[in-house]
């Protein structure tokens, strides 16, 4: 089954997500199926929220999703869990349909609420779920306009591909990467994004969460304030090649909670803020091969400080291209075990003044067994390695 999506025509004629989800909706129904966007801008007030077995195919970088200008209020009164309702002090610019998330200076990760509007009456806007926790009016109680412009929820088998996401940040509030992201995943399986940009969203670029066997190819994540790519929570055997992560206010690569078993090749992830990559909470047994991690604000490859049972240990790096990062090229924190780094080259190509990155593999106290092989390690401010590093020829 194929429905065609247009904003002059085609099967379903239309500029918004609803266009868009009613195309979503009628191929999900079905059983499965192919949604096709036309070229042009569509302008989303709330997340498109894939099915399983849909594939959504636009024509490029001229199919472009663009988020709506999205209001934001305090509250008048706190906002309760298990209510479905929130009393504001502006109301203006929220209407029924639209995506918001319900948070407060206290919540974040998963305690924020992510939900749709149903109705705005007065000062009061109705939900179509439940809030997940208490959020306080005297302790920066917002409701914003902020969702995952793609979203699959408990979905298997949903391709996304050829489709540009505006994510218009100057004029919305940031979402957390644990429920949003330009392009978002959570309880998915088996799932393919190719050949998507996102571009300039509040939050991270492209995130998933819980989920198996993801694949990542030829993407460009660039200018979001957030983390570039985000796979996290539990997500096994993720594969994320031929992508661009440029620019962005975090990390290029985030490996949150328990991502393993994973491959990360051919990637390029430079310019970005923090770190190119970073490796964390149970982050074990992937391989990174042929990625080139350039020019970034802090390490080119940072291991987070973690407890032993926590490190990201049984990790390889096999021919990437570590380079003029603002620290180190690599620095391996925590009680980090068991990673190998073979045949990579890096450098500073900088001279003088100039130069930054310190210290080709910088180890710390508690990191064991990291093993340097056949590396190219040249021109570091400091030293080539520093700490404890087994070299071999």
């Amino acid at each position: 089954m194929i429905v065609r999506v247009g904003i002059d025509d085609g099967d379903i004629v239309g500029d918004t997500n609803a266009a868009i989800q009613q195309a979503v909706d009628a191929v999900g129904s079905y059983g499965g199926g192919t949604v096709e966007l036309s070229a042009g801008c569509f302008t989303l007030y709330d997340a498109v929220r894939l099915r399983r077995n849909v594939r959504l195919v636009g024509a490029g970088a001229d199919t472009v999703l663009r988020k709506c200008d999205g209001p934001a209020s305090g509250f008048l009164v706190d906002a309760d869990y298990g209510q479905k309702k929130v009393t504001v002090k502006d109301a203006s610019g929220f209407r029924a349909g639209m995506g918001v998330v319900i948070s407060d200076d206290r919540s974040g990760g998963w305690i924020d609420t992510l939900a749709t509007v149903t109705l705005v009456q007065g000062d009061v806007i109705y939900l179509d779920r439940f809030l997940v926790m208490d959020y306080d009016a005297d302790a920066g109680g917002l409701i914003a306009n902020s969702f995952p412009p793609l979203a699959g929820f408990d979905v298997d088998s949903v391709v996304i591909e050829g489709l540009c996401i505006d994510g218009n940040r100057e004029n919305n509030r940031p979402i957390n990467g644990c429920i949003g992201g330009g392009i978002y995943l959570h309880r998915a399986r088996r799932c393919r994004i190719a050949d998507c940009v996102v571009r300039d969203f509040a939050g991270d670029g492209i995130s998933f969460q819980i989920t198996q066997d993801v694949t990542v190819e030829r993407c460009e994540i660039t200018r979001i304030t957030g983390l570039g790519l985000h796979p996290g929570t539990g997500s096994a055997r993720p594969v994320v090649r031929d992508c661009k992560s440029h620019g962005n206010g975090g990390d290029g690569l985030f490996l949150c909670w328990r991502v393993q078993e994973g491959r990360f090749e051919g990637n390029e992830f430079f310019a970005n803020e923090r770190h190119g990559i970073s490796i964390g909470h149970k982050d074990t047994d992937n391989v990174f091969e042929n990625n080139v991690i350039r020019g970034n604000g802090a390490h080119g490859i940072y291991f987070r400080d973690e407890k032993p049972t926590n490190a990201g240990s049984r990790n390889v790096f096999r021919r990437n291209l570590i380079e003029d990062n603002a620290d180190c090229g690599v620095r391996v924190d925590g009680h980090t075990t068991d990673v190998l780094f073979e045949e990579n080259t890096v450098r500073d190509t900088r001279t003088g003044e100039a130069r930054t990155q310190r210290v080709g593999i910088s180890v710390g106290e508690h990191a064991g067994r990291i093993r340097s092989v056949r590396n190219g390690l040249e021109n570091h401010v400091e030293a080539a390695t520093q700490g404890e590093v087994v070299t071999e020829d």
